[in-house]
């Protein structure tokens, strides 16, 4: 497990880990959960598609606004070094649980022109780009 402490922006100190697998990613604070996100591992054809993390699972309602999520997925991109892909806002709802709701479309929009997650327009394109 990769874990680092991270100072957000409501001054507080916030646990990140990721897990060994790259599966889980957890916010800690004063002891207590107050955050996750699942991601599901897809593994790559290289050279055409590198190994892929897809989110399945954003539960950082508790902790937003305050960079946490950014550095949750910083870290996982550190540990981990393959890109992290999202469902796609597009109104409907996945198998798989990746679809977009809450602040998800927005944060994910931001962590996409930042770079951190690769986008998908649609949940075809993540089927037809990464299907096993």
């Amino acid at each position: 497990m990769s874990e680092v402490i991270f100072t957000a922006s409501d001054g507080q100190t916030y646990e990140i880990s990721v897990d060994d697998f790259g599966e889980e990613i957890r916010v800690v604070l004063g002891g207590k959960t107050v955050g996750t996100i699942s991601l599901r591992y897809i593994e790559g054809d290289p050279p055409r598609q590198p190994d892929t993390y897809h989110i399945t699972h954003l539960a950082l309602e508790e902790c937003a606004h305050r960079g946490i999520g950014r550095r949750c997925l910083e870290l996982h991109r550190e540990v981990f070094s393959s890109p992290i892909t999202a469902g796609a806002d597009n109104g409907t709802t996945s198998d798989d649980g990746s679809h977009l709701t809450g602040d998800g479309p927005g944060f994910i929009a931001k962590m996409s022109k930042a770079g951190i997650v690769v986008p998908i327009t649609s949940h075809d394109d993540y089927y037809d780009r990464y299907d096993e």
